[in-house]
């Protein structure tokens, strides 16, 4: 290696393997969407408290953007902002549910804050609901400023909270400042700077997102036939069509029918002309505020065209005058625009769509290629369909579809699409070359079904022909030579026009291969129709539906790693309910907590660390490891404590895991023989000493035993046991066992309907039931009585070989020695007093009794006069009291009468 590349080496920076992971992962998402053809428009989710300004800031917001006024805001509002960027507004109320669905949708969530208030509960909240969900890219708005008069002050305020911001947030993300209001709208220039920033951002990628396609819905409609149709972009990743669908909120339903529609704000790709949008091209599409642009729906046979942009001139003219009708003659002479005629006869019609269908014979997707039904095909056709499905072959190519190494298999000559399964069970429709196996056909006549059917079991024999892919390849890039020659010798403009064509009949074979395949992309407009929706739709909650991935249907125990919130205020028991919110599903269930013990044992605890993490294990939805969930314990919006209880990581799933409870067994010896003691009180019955058998055992003092078998003495339950030296009587004896915990298959989906568990708490407070009272659980004082030990003794055998030093120098009295002097100090001593000297002992005895009883009597006047004193004394407090009391109310009505004559001597 060169020195220069050495330097290069010392200088590159370390990257590390979770950082390079990480990096490859944004990489591969930002090519992804730099390759996609269109994308979703940004979402953008706007959050606050209530009154912090969240629907006057999406309406300064469309007026910015369209010009357009939004009287009552209701559901999603979609906007073009420029050519090649939309951007859709959803306002998040204070409901716990909508905030934990928007928090895993948003691209960008702007989060409001009142100046005036400061950061209140809400918004600590969603802030802890992003963080669990991804962490979307955040920008942070301060409302009402203009509640600060003084500059200084405001000032003091702007840095307070932006740091506070930061904190909260842990990244540099932007704050902004709306100033003021004017005109019910906020100030031009901040709400200019606020779009501004928003169209350049740079969305992070949100691997959840990334990998479960879902579609936010900006309208539905209710049939009669008990359906509801949905209408939304595709957003998240590209959509692969199942049979189920899950309403975020509401449940699984099956998919009645899906497919594409009409794009209410397409993306304009003419670039060249004009770089800003025509006030034509400003659109906002607001459909359940009633603000958008003609939607027209073809199966239903009716358009919806709002007030404001379109009324019919016939309606308002009056028949007696004549000018009008000469000038509405005039405009019919006259040659319309095309979209003025259309919407013109569509407002006139008086029959369905799906019925003026029908009628025509034939209905033209693409230009060259007509939708035949399954008749018997005729051999005259047969050479220019085959040059059709030539055409389109090559349309594919364009499109970067690549054909597999192998043979290509006979086609029929219809173009109608099928799938395998199909095929194999003896569905008599054509085969189409939009299926996943591409082929075409070399022979005009259509082989036999049956012998189709014995390609797929047996392999290729018979009588069909095969051509090889690499003749096939061979043609086709002729073909194409021959185009760009004839291209190129064709004038420039003719080239963009027929450039232009190529592009659109590309898209119509892309949108017709993907329909085939059961694909969309991210960003198609879709509408899906749904039967038998139990419960009812609220406008103002977000309306998501999401595809239902495999194996995340599956019901089974989840291993999650747990930790309270630390603005929880009380802490988490086991086995009582809570509501868990997991990738799409908000469910209720039963957990239990547990923490896992160095030999891997997963140990049930009761309640969970105050300020640590612990596992937990409940039955619910599975979903991908890593995957962030929330919990709480109640879906109220009334309670004045923080909601969120805890929150988590999930770490594996399975259908069983063994937790273990530790369990004390506690006896006591009533006999001991040297290493040898009988137990009582540890089991109830020498059945249960016989399953034991054998089980080790341990005293207070640290000796370690074994139980040996049942004994006949003692209680029922006693048993003998060995150890390693002789125990005391007063020692207790522990035996350690661990009882495996029952996990409760618990699990309740959260709908708008349904009626969530209480927890014991709960129903005490409602029944009014006081908490049970256990005697045993209770604290007791507990008496110790002093042990007194025997003194030491040592044979007088061994006292002889001690040295001098050891030996006792105060001999020690032997057993007959103390019982002796214990005899002698008990006897009667004898007096020794004269007559005299007792007299006058007791002459002093008396006198000291006349000097008791005295003391006595002393005694009691000097309490006696104590207690006068201190009745003076409170006596003479409560004479002064009322005297000033009394001087009060004096003094005030000598006032009032002065008053009253002052009055009288005015008037």
């Amino acid at each position: 290696m060169s020195d220069s590349e050495e330097e290069q080496v010392k200088q590159a920076p370390i990257i590390k393997p979770h950082q390079k992971q990480q990096k490859d992962f944004y990489a591969e998402q930002l090519q992804a969407n730099e390759e996609a053809e269109s994308q979703a428009p940004l979402l953008v989710v706007v959050q606050g408290p209530k009154g912090s300004g969240k629907t006057t800031l999406i309406k300064s917001l469309v007026k910015h953007y369209t010009g357009q006024k939004i009287k009552k805001l209701v559901g999603p509002v979609t906007v073009r902002s420029n050519k090649q960027h939309r951007v859709t507004f959803v306002e998040c109320p204070s409901d716990i549910n909508a905030m934990s669905d928007l928090s895993k949708v948003a691209d960008l969530a702007l989060i409001l804050i009142d100046a005036s208030i400061g950061f209140e509960m809400e918004t600590f909240e969603y802030l802890s609901l992003l963080n669990n969900h991804g962490f979307p890219n955040v920008m942070g708005v301060l409302t009402h400023i203009d509640f600060f008069k003084d500059n200084k002050q405001l000032r003091k305020t702007r840095k307070k909270y932006k740091k506070r911001f930061e904190y909260e947030t842990g990244g540099n993300y932007k704050l902004f400042y709306l100033q003021a209001l004017k005109n019910e709208y906020y100030l031009k220039q901040d709400i200019h700077n606020l779009a501004r920033f928003i169209s350049i951002i740079k969305i992070a990628p949100v691997r959840w997102k990334t990998e479960h396609p879902f579609i936010l819905a900006d309208r539905f409609e209710q049939g009669k036939d008990n359906t509801t149709t949905f209408y939304g972009y595709v957003r998240g990743c590209t959509y692969r069509l199942n049979d189920r669908i899950h309403f975020v909120g509401q449940g699984d339903y099956y998919i009645d029918s899906f497919e594409e529609v009409l794009d209410p704000v397409e993306i304009i790709n003419n670039q060249k002309k004009h770089r800003s949008l025509k006030d034509t091209e400003k659109l906002v599409y607001a459909p359940m505020s009633s603000v958008g642009a003609l939607t027209i729906d073809a199966t239903a046979g009716y358009i919806t065209i709002p007030q404001p942009l379109f009324t019919e001139k016939n309606k308002f003219v009056n028949n007696e005058e004549q000018e009008d009708e000469e000038i509405e003659e005039q405009e019919q002479q006259q040659e319309l625009p095309e979209g003025v005629r259309m919407v013109r006869e569509l407002q006139k019609l008086t029959e369905g769509i799906d019925k003026q269908l029908e009628e025509e014979e034939d209905v033209q997707l693409l230009e060259g290629f007509e939708l035949e039904e399954d008749k018997p095909i005729k051999k005259k056709n047969s050479q220019q369909q085959i040059q059709q499905q030539r055409e389109l072959v090559r349309l594919k190519n364009r499109v970067n579809i690549k054909i597999e190494n192998g043979t290509v298999m006979p086609i029929t000559d219809t173009l109608l699409a099928t799938d395998l399964h199909e095929l194999i069970y003896q569905n008599k429709n054509g085969i189409n070359e939009f299926d996943s196996v591409r082929y075409i056909p070399k022979v005009q006549d259509r082989d036999s079904y049956r012998e189709i059917k014995e390609l797929f079991v047996t392999g290729f024999y018979g009588q069909t022909d095969v051509v090889d892919l690499e003749n096939l390849e061979k043609q086709i890039e002729e073909e194409q030579l021959e185009e760009e020659q004839e291209q190129v010798q064709e004038k420039p403009d003719d080239n963009q026009k027929e450039k232009d064509d190529n592009q659109k009949r590309q898209q119509l074979v892309n949108q017709l291969t993907n329909s085939n395949l059961g694909l969309y992309k991210k960003g198609t407009y879709v509408k899906i129709v749904i039967k038998d929706l139990s419960s009812s739709i609220k406008d103002d909650y977000p309306m998501i539906l999401a595809r239902s991935e495999v194996g995340e249907d599956n019901l089974g125990f989840i291993k999650i790693r747990i930790k309270k919130h630390r603005w929880h205020s009380n802490i988490l028991k086991s086995n009582d309910p809570i509501i868990i919110s997991l990738g799409w599903r908000r469910f209720q269930t039963i957990p239990i907590y547990c923490v896992q013990d160095p030999n891997d044992r997963l140990r049930f605890v009761k309640y969970t660390p105050e300020y640590d993490y612990c596992y937990a294990i409940f039955y619910g939805n599975f979903a991908p490891q890593g995957t962030g969930l929330v919990c709480t314990q109640s879906l109220s919006n009334k309670l004045s404590k923080f909601r969120i209880a805890a929150t988590g990581v999930v770490l594996e799933m399975n259908h069983q895991f063994d937790v273990m409870k530790k369990l004390k067994l506690v006896g006591e010896p009533f006999k001991v023989i040297k290493n040898t003691a009988f137990i009582k009180g540890m089991f109830n019955s020498s059945l249960e000493v016989a399953k034991f058998q054998g089980g080790l055992i341990k005293t207070v003092s640290g000796l370690r035993g074994h139980i040996k078998k049942p004994s006949k003495l003692g209680p029922d339950g006693s048993f003998r046991a060995t150890f390693e030296d002789k125990i005391q009587i007063s020692d207790l004896v522990f035996c350690r066992t661990w009882v495996r915990m029952h996990i409760e298959r618990f699990y309740r989906l959260i709908t708008s309907n349904v009626k969530l568990m209480k927890t014991m708490w709960e129903l005490r407070q409602e029944k009014q039931i006081p908490l049970e009272f256990k005697p045993d659980s209770t604290y007791q004082d507990q008496e110790r009585v002093p042990v007194k030990f025997a003194p030491l003794r040592i044979p007088n055998n061994l006292q002889q070989n001690l040295p001098f030093e050891s030996k006792e120098k105060v001999k020690s009295l032997s057993f007959r020695e103390r019982l002796r002097q214990q005899v002698e100090k008990n006897l009667p001593v004898k007096s020794n007093m004269t007559d005299k000297e007792k007299e006058v002992y007791s002459l002093i005895q008396r006198l000291n009794t006349i000097k008791n009883e005295k003391e006595k009597k002393r005694e009691q006047k000097d309490i006696q006069k104590q207690k006068v004193k201190e009745a003076q004394i409170k006596g003479q407090k409560q004479h002064l009291e009322e005297g000033k009391r009394k001087y009060k109310q004096q003094k005030q009505k000598d006032k009032f009468i002065k008053q009253v004559k002052k009055q009288q001597q005015q008037q």
